[in-house]
C-alpha cells in the first residue's frame, strides 16, 4: 500500500510554500524551513526526495520512545484502498498495516543536514512543532528566532545603588563608580561628572603636572562576540570655546592595554583620532584600554587628554 504524507509545518512564516508541490515522494515529509524544505522520508526509502529504498533503522530525527511525541494517523479508505496521513509536524513510521506517527524533531533535521539555523540562540523541540528560546537577560524577538538584548539599565531591571551609573552589558548590566587618579605630588583631580575627572590647576614651574593629563574619562562599550573587524569603536575628538583658538595639531596614540595587538588608534581627519578593533574578541570577557590624545601649537606641546575604554564582550554574538 502505498501512504502518501505530506506535512506543511506552521511554525516558520513563508509567503509561499516551499512543500504545495508535494516534491517528497514514497510517503515522505515535506517540512517547511528558512526559504527552503527538505524531504523526511518514510523507513526504508532515502534521498533527496525520498526515491531510493533502503534499510535503515529510524532516524536520528525522529522521536521515539514518547507518548507525547506520537500520534495515531489519520485513515481514510479511497477507490478500495486506505490512504493515512499525519499531522504537521509528524512522520509516518512502521508497518502499511500498523503505521503510527512520529514526532519530526526539526531542530536535529537542519543541524545534521547543516541547513539554515531554525533559531539564533537554541532550538527546543515539541510535539510536532518547535520552538527558539533566548538565554536570560534577552528577549526573542517577533520573528520567533532572533534574540535582543534587554536593556536593564533604561527599564529600570537594576539595583544599582546611589553613587553608582548603570551600564547596560550582553544579557546584564554593571553598576560602576569609576574613581579619579590618585593624587601624587602636586598633580591631583577632581570629577566633574561620573565619567570624568579633571586636573587641578598646576604650578606654574611644575613641568610633570603640566605633562599629567588635563583630564581623564571613563566609556563603557558592551560588544557582542566575534564582533566581525576591523571595527570602529570609539573616536576622540577636541573643539574649542568659542573666540579661542584651538591647537593646530593633535596626537593620539594607546598608552595602556594593548599588549595583545588587539586594537590600533588611527586618525580618520584633522581634529579626530579612532580606535579601531583588529582581532575578533569571544566573550564573556572584559578588557580595558587607555587613548590619549596631545595637544600642539607651533609643534609645542599644551594639553593631553586620556579615555580609559572599557569593552565588555558578551557571550553571544548577537
Amino acid at each position: 500500500m502505498k501512504l502518501n504524507t505530506v506535512i506543511i509545518f506552521s511554525s516558520t512564516p513563508t509567503d509561499i510554500s516551499e512543500c504545495e508541490s508535494n516534491p517528497c515522494q514514497n510517503g515522505g515529509t515535506c517540512v517547511e524551513g528558512v526559504n527552503q524544505y527538505k524531504c523526511i522520508c518514510a523507513q526504508n526509502w532515502s534521498g533527496s526526495h525520498c526515491q531510493h529504498q533502503t534499510q535503515t533503522a529510524p532516524p536520528e530525527w525522529s522521536v521515539m520512545n514518547d507518548p507525547a511525541f506520537s500520534r495515531r494517523p489519520r485513515c481514510a479508505q479511497v477507490n478500495q484502498a486506505q490512504h493515512c496521513s499525519c499531522d504537521a509536524g509528524f512522520h509516518m513510521s512502521g508497518t502499511s498495516d500498523n503505521s503510527i506517527c512520529q514526532d519530526v524533531n526539526e531542530c536535529e533535521v537542519y543541524r545534521l543536514d547543516q541547513g539554515g539555523k531554525l533559531c539564533v540562540h537554541e532550538c527546543v523541540n515539541v510535539p510536532g512543532s518547535y520552538r527558539c528560546s533566548c538565554p536570560s537577560g534577552y528577549k526573542l524577538l517577533a520573528d520567533r528566532r532572533s534574540c535582543e538584548d534587554v536593556d536593564e539599565c533604561l527599564s529600570q531591571q537594576h539595583n544599582c545603588s546611589r553613587g553608582t551609573t548603570c551600564i547596560n552589558t550582553g544579557g546584564g548590566f554593571q553598576c560602576v563608580n569609576p574613581e579619579c587618579p590618585r593624587s601624587h605630588g602636586n598633580i591631583s583631580y577632581v570629577k566633574t561628572s561620573p565619567f570624568q575627572c579633571e586636573r587641578n590647576p598646576c604650578p606654574m614651574d611644575s613641568r610633570s603636572c603640566h605633562l599629567a593629563p588635563k583630564t581623564v574619562s571613563f566609556h563603557y562599550l558592551s560588544l557582542s562576540s566575534n564582533l566581525q573587524t576591523p571595527a570602529t569603536l570609539f573616536r576622540m575628538a577636541t573643539a574649542s570655546a568659542p573666540g579661542r583658538t584651538g591647537p593646530d595639531s593633535l596626537r593620539f596614540g594607546i598608552v595602556g592595554g594593548n599588549s595583545r595587538g588587539i586594537f590600533a588608534m588611527q586618525r580618520s581627519d584633522r581634529q579626530t583620532g579612532e580606535l579601531i578593533l583588529v582581532q575578533q574578541l569571544r566573550g564573556p570577557q572584559e578588557i580595558s584600554i587607555d587613548v590619549d590624545m596631545s595637544e600642539y601649537s607651533d609643534r609645542t606641546f599644551q594639553a593631553k587628554h586620556v579615555a580609559k575604554v572599557n569593552i565588555l564582550v558578551s557571550p553571544y554574538n548577537f
